[in-house]
């Protein structure tokens, strides 16, 4: 296990090839204000992770991958003062917020954030668990399927993966009732009116959206067991496996 006796931000330049640049300074300005407003789907869905993770032994060793202002890491150590966390994410201001807020919490001794992507985490079976929250949607090829084979690396042996993403089969006849309704929640987050056309768009250009079997395949393709489908609000997915 990686010792963490302290808080440690390591500011380096991101390798963040294959993220489409999204993560940028005025994406993270938004980040917080935006998810506070689908707070009752976010609460759902790391109250299920907490749950599903509870197996881990009481040292856990995790890593968060596109941790962001630290939501699932405060969550997790709250309700397990064992734990140790390393999160890792490209944007320095979302880290910034991150590392204020473990401060603020009193976990900054159990945490270490390094500013970058899986491949700036050291190498080795280290974790007993990998998360990775609503980021493999950023993720075009080939870099898509090469980060769960780097997360299965990090992963201990019967260690759980859970991850979170944008998914659909935008070829299904149903589709368009999915975007309608997915545009509907993005107004309410947004607080502005958006054209469905456009989302539609955005996806197509910006992000990488699959069908949730074909993610389920990535990561059985990577290494893991059958993943277990745990939650899903509107287009966003979750899953656990192990390794």
């Amino acid at each position: 296990m990686t010792p963490m006796t302290s808080m440690t931000q390591q500011i380096r330049q991101p390798n963040v090839n294959g993220t489409n640049g999204i993560f940028n300074d005025d994406f993270s300005r938004r980040y917080d204000a935006y998810n506070s407003r689908l707070a009752v789907f976010g609460d759902n869905l790391y109250s299920l992770t907490g749950l599903l993770l509870a197996v881990l032994p009481d040292d856990a060793n995790v890593l968060c991958i596109g941790a962001g202002t630290g939501k699932e890491m405060l969550n997790l150590a709250e309700a397990h003062p064992g734990w140790h966390f390393t999160g890792v994410d490209p944007s320095p201001d979302m880290l910034r917020v991150c590392g204020e807020k473990l401060r603020q919490a009193g976990i900054s001794a159990r945490c270490t954030l390094i500013n970058g992507v899986i491949d700036d985490v050291p190498a080795g079976e280290n974790y007993h668990a990998v998360i990775c929250m609503l980021v493999t949607h950023f993720i075009v090829e080939p870099a898509r399927q090469e980060i769960y084979r780097q997360m299965a690396a990090r992963l201990k042996q019967g260690g759980k993966l859970v991850i979170a993403e944008i998914a659909a089969d935008m070829a299904a006849d149903d589709f368009k009732q999915q975007l309608l309704s997915w545009t509907a929640m993005h107004e309410v987050a947004s607080q502005t009116t958006h054209d469905p056309e456009e989302i539609r768009a955005q996806f197509n250009q910006k992000l990488r959206i699959l069908p949730p079997a074909e993610t389920e395949l990535l990561m059985v393709k990577a290494g893991f067991n059958q993943p277990y489908h745990f939650f899903q609000a509107l287009l966003i997915h979750a899953w656990i496996a192990t390794k």
